[in-house]
């Protein structure tokens, strides 16, 4: 037991991530360097995606961890990490088989425990998923206890389609930390955070729109902008269209290469901008 004063107490500090001019500030709001988060959603709706542009944004401010214990080094995960260009972030994002070259009688959360106790190791760590290593929530507990204020733990979920977790471990560490996160139609909003990051994020915006439409409706009666994928242009909404051109697909979203200009409208190149 340690009482402290209340002066005392509020005179305590804490490290902040720095997410000034990032499209994740609104997501994740003035979240502390470490923390823990579950990002969940059904599958195909940019769960990974989203992940993956995550791990970059946070490879900018530390080395990060994906332990693939779902995919491994498999050909999804390798074609998500080249569409999001994570090349860029080459000795700051390390893809690791937790599978492979494990010695025999050794766990896999014993494994882990290990790697994450040697000197210089990644300080943000993504696990993908949950749902595939077998770890109940005493292993969680373990490994919070062990790196509370050291790491930063991102678990992937698996959920349905109406969004309920799939596995009770999902649910406890949900439930126990401080930010939840659910993808749906490639869009992700934190429906837990602690932080006060309610912002949604368009992990890609094409396919956000194909599937809820009415979600951009919303937002354009609100004027609200909508933070957008590293790379994505907004797409013209039918006020603003005219007779102008919808850009091409290979301009926009996840597969976007080269700006487009569009006649009579301006397409910023602030990942912010308006839709």
């Amino acid at each position: 037991m340690k009482p402290l004063g209340i002066k005392q107490f509020h005179q305590k500090t804490f490290s902040l991530l720095d997410l000034k001019g990032s499209k994740f500030a609104g997501v994740l709001g003035n979240v502390t360097r470490h923390f823990t988060c579950v990002i969940y959603g059904y599958s195909g709706n940019g769960k990974t995606e989203f992940c993956v542009q995550l791990a970059k944004e946070l490879a900018k401010h530390g080395r990060v961890a994906w332990l693939s214990y779902e995919q491994r080094h498999g050909f999804d995960l390798q074609t998500a990490t080249r569409r999001n260009n994570m090349e860029e972030q080459s000795g700051n994002f390390i893809p690791i088989d937790p599978l492979a070259n494990i010695e025999k009688g050794v766990s896999l959360l014993e494994d882990l425990y290990n790697y994450l106790s040697k000197k210089a190791s990644p300080e943000y760590i993504f696990i993908d998923s949950l749902d595939y290593t077998g770890f109940t929530f005493d292993d969680y507990k373990l490994l919070k206890e062990r790196f509370d204020g050291k790491k930063t733990f991102i678990f992937i979920a698996h959920a349905d389609k109406s969004g309920n977790l799939k596995k009770s471990v999902s649910r406890d560490v949900l439930f126990d930390g401080g930010m939840g996160i659910r993808v749906k139609d490639f869009i992700a909003e934190a429906e837990k955070n602690r932080y006060g990051g309610f912002e949604p994020y368009i992990v890609y915006e094409q396919k956000a729109r194909e599937r809820n439409p009415a979600f951009f409706t919303m937002r354009l009666k609100g004027q609200t902008a909508l933070p957008l994928a590293e790379g994505a242009e907004a797409v013209p909404t039918p006020k603003d269209r005219g007779n102008s051109p919808i850009p091409p697909i290979e301009s926009i979203g996840i597969k976007a290469k080269q700006p487009v200009k569009v006649d009579g409208l301006k397409v910023s190149k602030n990942p912010l901008a308006v839709c």
